[in-house]
């Protein structure tokens, strides 16, 4: 799923709400067809295809809109309204309707605003809710961030999210008892010694990592050179930020009393255990000595 086509029908669904919300607002089935279904299927749900899909699923007791499923069971429950009906009117009775089926997530959505329930969570109703976005209210961008958490991958695997934008937020690090020394991030990049080759030749299509500016759809890098001209190849982006995680602890930049590392406002990149400031455990956690 490239995600320049998921940002080229996030901005078609955002037209056809302008252009035809008034007919959408009369007929559910028409906002299933025009707004639902087309996100669906970017997102890896094959609506045509009922080993993927079921529409009007009716298991025996009770009905649902869609079920979505892996391996002949339902993963999640989708309720659809037609557009601008408030979606809190239907949010207990599909939450009940997953409990009795044993079904482990609800999407609610009038095809505009979506909302995703886990729906065992021992917790409020409200607090069931893990995602959140809407087509016209948010920027198109931050709208498939959001939207990553229907990806059919993610729903099988039960680890649903929103996806993140790669934004170091270093503002709001919280006061620490113990004074850390900086990371030396400059020393990354210092200049080389009379002894020591350039470390990032352009012509040989090395370039710092600060001045990595990677897009949706990039190629992530193949391979890093350390200060200490050790190379290190990577087939992933999340190996970037392992391996010189890996480099900075073993030189003894990186400790605990740097600890947490932020990005975002709630969100950890580094510390001392795999869990964000609201409790979430990290996604794709990796553990490198004691961090």
């Amino acid at each position: 799923m490239p995600l320049e086509n998921l940002l080229t029908l996030v901005e078609k669904l955002r037209e056809r709400v302008d252009d035809h919300g008034s007919a959408l607002r009369q007929n559910e089935m028409l906002t299933r067809y025009a707004l639902i279904d087309p996100l669906l299927r970017e997102l890896g749900w094959d609506t045509e295809d009922p080993d993927v899909v079921i529409p009007e699923y009716k298991p025996g007791s009770g009905s649902a809109d869609y079920a979505l499923l892996n391996d002949g069971k339902p993963v999640m429950i989708l309720e659809a309204k037609k557009l601008d009906t408030p979606l809190q009117d239907v949010v207990e009775q599909g939450i009940k309707y997953c409990m009795m089926q044993g079904t482990n997530y609800l999407a609610l959505t009038d095809g505009r605003r979506w909302e995703i329930y886990e729906t065992h969570k021992p917790v409020p109703i409200d607090d069931k809710r893990v995602v959140a976005f809407d087509l016209k209210d948010q920027s198109a961008t931050e709208v498939c961030l959001k939207a990553l958490a229907l990806w059919r991958p993610s729903v099988i695997s039960g680890r649903i999210q929103a996806g993140q934008t790669p934004v170091f937020d270093l503002t709001d690090d919280p006061p620490s008892t113990t004074a850390p020394q900086p990371i030396q991030e400059t020393s990354v990049l210092s200049p080389p010694t009379e002894n020591q080759p350039p470390l990032f030749v352009e012509e040989q299509g090395w370039q710092p990592l600060s001045a990595l500016n990677p897009q949706i759809g990039d190629s992530q890098p193949t391979e890093i050179l350390f200060p200490d001209q050790k190379k290190v190849t990577i087939k992933t982006w999340k190996a970037v930020l392992v391996e010189v995680a890996r480099w900075l602890i073993k030189k003894g930049d990186l400790n605990e009393n740097h600890c947490p590392i932020r990005f975002g406002r709630t969100n950890y990149l580094v510390d001392t255990s795999p869990k964000h400031s609201t409790g979430k455990e990290f996604w794709g956690s990796e553990k490198i000595e004691s961090l």
